[in-house]
């Protein structure tokens, strides 16, 4: 091969500009401390260091925002706290304030701290931190409660991302803390009538004290049994020679079961018969037996009946009782009654049913006969008639207003008009959804509600006195969903609509609702056009089972013009709520009640309870108090033991100025509930945070990993890069040496 100088000049400059690449190469190295400036010098390593890069920033992303959440779960895990010690100080002054020593003066001073203590929770409840309210659920810009303890943010938690799919919740939302039911207590109720020994009068105050489980029935009605209450307290009822014989009591007794359904029953007790006897039939009516209870049934130190459902959990339980007595006017009148009875060996149990049959008619016991007569007959043919009076023995009292417009008495359950607030009329019983234990809404259909199986024969009574001053008595058959009232124009004529709602086929016109479709929201949409006296002037027809455009719109507008006006829906505790939009107290008058309510079995009764079923629906009721259930309502319930300091109520006392008042020893024990509610929701954060806590901690580890072996795949060796960077430079400059003698030989060096 011949070696030209071009050749040489070739390959010297090719050399140096290698050597000069590769020591370009390396200060680069050196100066940036990375292998790789580009992608293209190296892909595997520029792969790794980009998924390396990405997981770095991921972890970083995630450090920070766990930090930031870490530091709410502290502050929300104080306020909780605080909290609690909040609501052991609230049990503490109501504690002291159970105290018969206390005046009403000093009731007032306790009272008033009290108040005060329920202010500090809710300033907790709107505690926020760097402009976030720890409690507002994530609404987390919006102060969640107001000073009645109303909420205002939603139920959502906010999460923080904890890695690639993964996060944790790291907030109490605020309906959790005031209102979340807790599944591990019990529903207690109450009645607020104390069983007193009735055998002494008011003039013997001191004797009459509080009855228990031993005590005779008999010692209830005392009295009771005559008019001029001059029977002997012993000779009368006790004395073995001389006591008299007294009739039986029909006990008419109606509620709710564990299991959502309704009942009612009449039974006679005797005179002799224990209160605990008593207790266990009742018992045996809510499906207690020998070998299994469902529910317990006692009657506590102040003579009043407590009902206790043995599930947890459940939410559904309700009790009412009243009991009817013959009674006569003197007691020489009822002695010769007796004689007579006796000497013609006739029976007292007979007695009672006649004196029942003649007195409650088609089984209303809320609208008794009284007096009444009945006629005897003795062993010889010979009749003679007695007059009696009833005498009623309550078990539950309240403020209320029947749906005859009078003061509710001790026999009304729900034929009652729904409590008012201000602008706000509502129904006190909750609706629950039968399984879930949860509260109704606008969407829920009754028949997820009902207590029976069917809505067919069902009928509701709806009274409204309309927010105009008119009156309307309403009748809405669930059966074939109908609505009917008299022609207020013509009350002998009947205006009649269907329960609708659109026809998906045209969006323009109507089709009957099934009853077991019917929801809440159609309900409230009627209650609120009669309130707002917006109804039909005449009868929408129905073409099979279809409604015309025109009624369609008819009924549509005549909803749309009672919302401008009335606001009627389901409300937070599931009780229908009917609020007078222009004004700010309302003569709005609402009953609502199932057609059946009040209607027991008739007479002749026996020992053996005649048990039927009781109606599908109760909308507000006198009905009996809840002592505990596995629902809060923090601050309501907060306000109720105030007002019991206040009353100076140790228990509730249907005679009381607030009769549904459960009293301070009821409060004592919703306390324990509210207390334990909020340091299991504090429990919960503590969970929350140290899940975020432990991944912020494992993000820090993982991110020196990480970096770590970024640092292995991208990161230059300096020692290596300057030994090689010495011989490279070594190279180039035996390169450039070489390079230059070679350019300096020519042939001329050879001749």
């Amino acid at each position: 091969m011949r070696i030209t100088n071009k050749l040489n000049f070739t390959n010297s400059v090719s050399t140096s500009m290698g050597g000069q690449s590769a020591l370009y190469k390396i200060s680069q190295q050196l100066a940036s401390g990375l292998k790789i400036q580009n992608s293209y010098e190296d892909a595997s390593t520029y792969i790794d260091n980009t998924r390396l890069e990405y997981e770095l920033k991921t972890l970083e992303q995630v450090k920070q925002a766990t930090s930031s959440a870490k530091e709410l779960t502290e502050n929300s895990m104080k306020a909780l706290q605080d909290m609690v010690k909040l609501l052991e100080d609230f049990k503490v002054k109501v504690t002291q304030a159970a105290s018969d020593s206390n005046s009403q003066t000093s009731r007032e001073a306790i009272a008033k701290e009290l108040q005060r203590i329920k202010e500090s929770i809710i300033q907790l409840a709107n505690t926020s931190v760097n402009g976030q309210y720890l409690f507002a659920g994530s609404q987390v810009a919006n102060k969640p409660f107001d000073s009645n303890g109303n909420y205002y943010g939603d139920k959502n938690n906010i999460n923080v991302v904890t890695g690639s799919g993964t996060e944790s919740p790291y907030n109490i939302p605020g309906w959790d803390l005031f209102f979340k039911a807790d599944g591990d207590y019990k529903k207690q109720i109450t009645t607020n009538i104390s069983f007193k020994d009735n055998r002494y009068t008011e003039a013997d105050k001191d004797k009459q004290g509080y009855l228990n489980g031993d005590s005779a029935w008999k010692q209830l009605i005392g009295q009771n049994y005559v008019k001029d209450g001059k029977l002997d307290p012993y000779k009368d009822f006790e004395d073995k020679d001389q006591k008299l014989d007294f009739p039986p009591s029909t006990l008419y007794v109606q509620g709710t079961k564990p299991d959502g359904t309704s009942f009612k029953s009449a039974v006679l007790v005797k005179p002799d018969d224990k209160i605990e006897d008593v207790l266990e039939q009742i018992g045996a009516l809510y499906g207690n037996t020998p070998n299994n209870k469902v529910v317990e049934v006692s009657i506590n130190n102040s003579g009043q009946i407590q009902i206790t459902d043995l599930k947890q959990g459940n939410n559904k339980l309700d009790f009412h009782a009243v009991a009817y007595t013959p009674q006569m006017n003197t007691t020489d009148q009822y002695k010769a009654m007796e004689k007579f009875v006796k000497d013609n060996n006739l029976n007292m149990d007979d007695v009672t049913n006649e004196v029942m049959q003649a007195a409650i008619q088609n089984g209303d016991i809320t609208n008794p006969t009284n007096p009444v007569t009945i006629r005897l007959t003795g062993r010889d043919g010979a009749e003679q008639e007695f007059t009696f009076s009833l005498a009623q023995t309550d078990f539950i009292k309240s403020n209320m207003t029947d749906s005859a417009g009078n003061k509710a008495n001790g026999a009304d359950y729900d034929n009652v008009y729904f409590e008012k607030d201000g602008n706000t009329v509502y129904g006190n019983v909750s609706q629950v959804i039968k399984g879930s234990n949860a509260y109704a809404t606008d969407s829920t259909k009754l028949s997820e509600v009902m207590a029976g199986d069917s809505l067919n024969g069902t009928t509701l009574n709806l009274k409204v006195n309309s927010k105009g001053g008119n009156s309307y008595n309403v009748t809405i058959n669930l059966g074939n969903s109908t609505v009917s009232y008299p022609d207020p124009n013509n009350p002998d004529q009947t205006i009649s609509f269907p329960i609708m709602h659109t026809d998906p086929t045209t969006g323009n016109s109507g089709v009957v609702t099934p009853s077991n479709e019917i929801t809440y929201g159609q309900i409230n949409n009627i209650i609120g056009m009669f309130a707002s006296d917006k109804v039909p002037t005449q009868s929408i027809t129905v073409n099979n089972n279809k409604i015309d455009t025109t009624g369609y719109n008819n009924i549509q507008q005549l909803i749309k013009d009672s919302q401008a006006t009335v606001d009627v829906s389901m409300d937070y505790k599931g009780r229908i709520s009917v609020t007078d939009k222009l004004s700010s107290g309302t003569n709005i008058g609402i009953s609502l009640s199932d057609s059946q309510s009040g209607h027991f079995p008739v007479p002749p009764y026996s020992e053996t309870a005649q048990i039927q079923s009781g109606p599908n629906f109760s909308f507000s009721a006198n009905n009996a108090l809840t002592i505990d259930e596995p629902n809060v309502d923090l601050i309501k319930d907060l306000d109720a033991m105030i007002d019991a300091v206040l009353s100076g109520n140790m228990r509730a006392d249907g005679n009381s100025s607030d009769p549904r008042n459960t009293g301070m020893q009821g409060a004592l024990e919703r306390l324990d509930h509210l207390a334990d509610h909020v340091s299991k929701l504090n429990t919960t954060m503590g969970a929350y945070h140290n899940i975020i806590d432990g991944v912020n901690t494992r993000v820090s580890f993982l991110s020196v990993n990480v970096q770590s072996i970024k640092s292995n795949v991208i990161d230059i060796d300096y020692g290596e890069a300057m030994m090689n960077l010495m011989q490279t430079q070594l190279a180039y400059q035996a390169s450039l040496k070489a390079s230059t003698t070679i350019s300096q030989l020519s042939l001329l060096n050879y001749m």
